[in-house]
């Protein structure tokens, strides 16, 4: 069988829930539902007669291989109309591709059940099923979790890291955008993302790709795809339905219009990762990591406080800039743990869309300049290379040589802005050094051997 939405098992009475509605199921045939005679299809087939307020279900699906079907009877509630009109659309499909598995597989994958509702074969104790909610796509509820699994770029991939999950990676949206050089400060801990193929083609994320992949669920919030790439509500309904649900919200920054819905931080959207992979014993360790960092940084920061100005550069050596508000999304989520000031704050610069030149850095006079990328490979990331092709232009060019932040020699690269958990470490520490660097002197403020075990699974 292709794919069992309930999870492998007859599901007992009070059903499977996606975000949409609620499948309020029972197992046990009735006369209210006549047999549909079918052929042995890989993939479930639903009739339902729609009611007042309500749709009665028969769901029939077969397996070739084990040569049993299963009849699921049921009527599904539905619930408060959704902001977004293609969310309705796809609900079916979500509730088809929630709790997919491969057939044949064993060990971490979906269990599957001897047992119909239609057969008096002895079966399998039916697994302690987990559901896991999350806007925009809603709930999944699973029996086991995941077997295989793709991210976008660095937030997700990096959460995938955390939980020890790189075994099950099937393929990176983005490469470019996931960063993996921090992981070499971990001991024993390595990955190299050229082994996962990359689902993007150039500025476009084909459908075909996510066939070849085949994974059994997609990290990645499906209103930004349709948004950002181009996708229909079709689109996302057809491989929720025929390869894998998709599970994840868009955090990276705040400010898109299409976003009309919850927002999460980066710890949030964690915690529901780690739950959907049954993992959470390593988020609440890393957890634990996390808040004891911020208090060891927050219980030490001066009373004076730099004003930093975050840009993304433009061409090497950059000849413009985009700049970058500080607020409380994913990407700038180091410097407010650092509590610095925006030397944006105040200006007459726009928040979106715009670049600024050397003039208008001069004006605005930062005490420290960062530079940020979105991208993996950008030189921006080493420190060295930065300074040689970056700051020591800054110094020799008449406009820029007397910001107070290029005197005095305070521009940095700034790191990666698709930071998950353990990126986010690194790159708090680092925003620790640049904004207090004669109070923070130590060459690190976390233990890496402590965070290395957390993600080998080491209890120790």
């Amino acid at each position: 069988m292709r794919c069992d939405p309930f999870g492998g098992t007859p599901p007992k009475r009070g059903g499977y829930r996606n975000g949409i509605g609620h499948v309020a199921l029972d197992p046990t045939p009735t006369a209210e539902f006549p047999t549909i005679a079918t052929s042995r299809w890989s993939r479930p087939r639903t009739r339902r007669y729609e009611r007042e307020n309500s749709f009665a279900l028969e769901v029939v699906m077969s397996d070739s291989t084990y040569r049993r079907e299963k009849r699921y009877h049921g009527t599904l509630m539905m619930g408060p109309r959704s902001r977004r009109a293609f969310l309705g659309t796809m609900a079916g499909a979500f509730a088809l591709g929630a709790g997919c598995g491969r057939s044949g597989r064993t060990g971490t994958g979906r269990s599957t059940a001897t047992g119909t509702a239609m057969s008096t074969s002895t079966s399998t104790p039916t697994p302690t099923a987990t559901e896991v909610c999350m806007e925009p796509v809603g709930c999944l509820t699973l029996d086991s979790p995941p077997e295989t699994w793709v991210a976008n770029a660095g937030i997700y991939c990096d959460m995938g890291m955390a939980l020890g999950l790189t075994d099950r990676l099937a393929g990176i949206g983005s490469p470019r955008r996931f960063y993996t050089g921090y992981y070499e400060q971990l001991p024993g801990i390595s990955l190299d993302k050229r082994a996962y193929p990359a689902l993007s083609r150039g500025t476009r994320l084909p459908k075909e790709s996510f066939y070849a992949v085949d994974a059994d669920i997609h990290i990645m919030d499906p209103v930004w795809i349709v948004n950002t790439f181009g996708w229909t509500e079709g689109d996302v309904a057809e491989i929720a339905n025929n390869v894998g649900p998709f599970f994840g919200n868009y955090i990276r920054e705040k400010g898109d219009a299409w976003h009309d819905y919850r927002y999460y931080t980066l710890w949030e959207a964690f915690e529901k990762v780690a739950t959907l992979f049954d993992r959470r014993e390593r988020y609440e360790r890393l957890s634990a990591v996390h808040r004891d960092l911020i208090e060891t940084i927050r219980s030490r920061l001066p009373d004076e406080r730099p004003e930093l100005l975050l840009l993304r550069p433009q061409g090497v050596p950059p000849q413009s800039f985009f700049p970058q508000y500080i607020d409380d999304s994913v990407s700038d989520l180091q410097w407010n743990v650092v509590e610095i000031r925006d030397a944006l704050a105040g200006s007459d610069i726009p928040k979106w869309g715009v670049r600024i030149g050397y003039e208008a850095l001069a004006e605005l006079d930062p005490d420290v300049i960062v530079m940020e990328t979105q991208f993996a490979d950008d030189f921006v990331l080493e420190e060295e290379s930065f300074r040689e092709y970056t700051l020591g232009f800054l110094r020799e060019n008449s406009v820029t040589r007397d910001i107070s932040a290029v005197e005095n020699g305070r521009v940095h690269a700034g790191g990666i802005n698709y930071q998950g958990p353990l990126i986010s470490l690194f790159q708090i520490e680092q925003a620790a050094k640049v904004a207090y660097p004669e109070e923070f002197t130590e060459e690190t403020l976390f233990d890496r051997q402590q965070v290395a075990r957390i993600v080998s699974g080491d209890r120790g």
